[in-house]
This record gives structure tokens, sequence and C-alpha cells, in this order.
């Protein structure tokens, strides 16, 4: 082996054990509930958690994540996994009835009959599906991007739906991935990767 092929494998052992302490530290702060408010879903300011969500689809452009919450609304059961990312909106108005929020590598729900909306970042297509208007209205919205789909499926009564649908999507940000991996680098010399 030469000096070169030990330093390669050095640096990547250093970057792969720096970026497993930060994941198990903030593992272990959702696991002991050191986190604000029993919220464990990732805000848009908050880097080591949301380096998490990077590691549950690595392929995945942009990550889903909380802005800022709008006053009646919460968020739980934050599920990061293999294979994607799962967590929930809840809404004083709607409280039977949380927002699904999941990323996947790809749109898992039937996409055919979704109209397209606005496009909530750079880069990503937006679409709706509505699968009832009344009494319910209920569909799913759809973020599609380079590597990944974020899915909203929702069903609200009757009341302020619109209302509901504005709040819950300015709720959640997407979160550019290679932003991710500066700030990780910039500001903890961590690595992310892919």
């Amino acid at each position: 082996m030469t000096r070169q092929d030990t330093r390669g494998r050095s640096s990547w052992r250093t970057t792969f054990g720096a970026l497993l302490a930060v994941l198990t530290l903030g593992a272990a702060a959702t696991l002991t509930g050191c986190t604000s408010s029993g919220d464990a879903v990732p805000r848009c300011t908050d880097p080591l958690r949301l380096a998490i969500v990077a590691q549950s689809v690595p392929s995945a452009s942009y990550l889903p994540c909380i802005r800022d919450l709008p006053p009646g609304w919460t968020t739980s059961n934050f599920v990061p996994a293999q294979d994607g990312t799962s967590f929930l909106l809840n809404s004083d108005r709607s409280p039977a009835e949380p927002v699904v929020v999941e990323l996947a590598t790809a749109c898992r729900f039937r996409f055919s009959g979704a109209s397209p909306s606005p496009a909530r970042a750079p880069g990503v297509l937006s679409y709706i599906r509505l699968d009832s208007i009344r009494p319910r209205f209920a569909g799913r919205l759809y973020d599609v991007f380079p590597g990944g789909c974020v899915t909203y499926s929702f069903d609200f009564g009757s009341g302020s739906q619109i209302e509901l649908m504005e709040q819950f999507e300015q709720a959640v940000g997407l979160y550019p991935r290679q932003q991710l991996r500066l700030v990780l680098k910039q500001e903890l010399g961590v690595e992310l990767n892919p």
C-alpha cells in the first residue's frame, strides 16, 4: 500500500467518523428528548438534524424541514429510515387528520391526475392531486426534484381548508442539499457524503 492510499483511507475514516459522531449526537438528542418542546422534526436552521434526513435519501437534492409553525400547528412522529423520512403536521383546527409529509427517492403514491402547482423552490416541480373537495378537502401535494420526492397527504374537514393548505405549505420548507453540505463543512468541519 502506498503512502497516498494510506492518506486516502485515513481521510475517509476521519470524515466518516466525524459524520457518524454528529449523526449519533443528533439521534441521541432525539431519543433522549433534548429538543425544543418535544418537537423532533428538523427545523430549516438545524444542520445536524437535517443531516439525518439527508442520509435517509442520499440522492435527494432537497430536504423537507420546518421553517416556522403557524399558531395552532405542531409536529410529531419524525421517522427517519434507510429508505426515506416521514413526519406529521398537526393542526388544532383539523385534529383528527394530520398532514403526512414523506421524503422518498420517488413519489410513492399515484401521480396520475395531478395538476401543476407553483414551484416551491428552484428546480422543483410541484403538483397537486385532489381526491375530494366536498365535504372534505383531501388529496396530495408533490414536490419532485432530482433524486427525490416529498409527498404531503392532507385531509381537512369543512371550514377554512384553503387557509390550512397555505399554512402547512408555508410551514414546510425545502432545504437544498448543496447548502447543507456547505454549512456542515464550514461550521462543523464535517463532510456530508454523498
